[in-house]
């Protein structure tokens, strides 16, 4: 799903599910084919998934979520990276979802 009239906060929301795949993938030492050979879509699909470029379905969020062997919560998760690498949530959760918005909503005003 291309990101044309999407809200800030979806696109906030792509954004997060984009990083927290792309951070998954690269703990495992996978590339974007391995990851869209599984989940049964293109490389090219992955990289905009990561980018936050498109939104992922709810069964592709399930089937990578399967993948990594997380929770869809996991993926959605703004707060993912900051846990995993054991950062105090509140040092990091304003800075995260501050910078999706001020990135995508200059992405979005470009169009």
């Amino acid at each position: 799903m291309p990101n044309r009239h999407r809200t800030v906060e979806e696109l906030a929301f792509n954004a997060t599910v984009g990083r927290n795949i792309k951070f998954l993938r690269k703990r495992k030492n996978l590339n974007q084919s391995k990851v869209a050979a599984t989940i049964g879509t293109s490389f090219q699909q992955i990289q905009k998934y990561e980018k936050g470029a498109n939104g992922c379905s709810a069964i592709k969020l399930k089937l990578i979520a399967n993948k990594f062997n997380v929770s869809m919560d996991v993926l959605v998760d703004p707060m993912m990276i900051a846990k995993y690498e054991g950062f105090k949530e509140e040092h990091i959760t304003d800075a995260y979802i501050n910078e999706d918005i001020k990135l995508y909503t200059n992405e979005h005003n470009k169009s």
